[in-house]
């Protein structure tokens, strides 16, 4: 990959992760996350927004890779990808 190939994914990845955290209802969940794994239904009951709505917000969270998702028999276990977190702040705020 090119240097400006690189730099324009690396571009994409930080719009992704800062996009998925321009929401406050996905701050709310990483927030909760960070007190350890829940399931859809856990969180949802913190918010007073349908299971639909927060689906769509930890979609928006995976798809950053921000949350990781575990599939356990009828539930959905999410936690967070601590790793990416910490990576991304040290790419972006290490250049200031």
């Amino acid at each position: 990959m090119s240097r400006s190939a690189a730099m324009h994914a690396s571009s994409r990845e930080l719009d992704k992760f800062f996009g998925a955290l321009s929401d406050g209802t996905r701050r709310g969940i990483l927030q909760i996350l960070a007190t350890g794994e829940h399931h859809v239904g856990e969180i949802v009951a913190k918010f007073n927004l349908a299971q639909p709505t927060i689906s769509r917000h930890l979609s928006v969270l995976d798809s950053a890779d921000l949350v990781r998702a575990e599939r356990r028999g009828q539930r959905v276990f999410y936690s967070l990808e601590r790793g990416t977190l910490e990576a991304v702040a040290k790419r972006f705020f290490g250049k200031f």
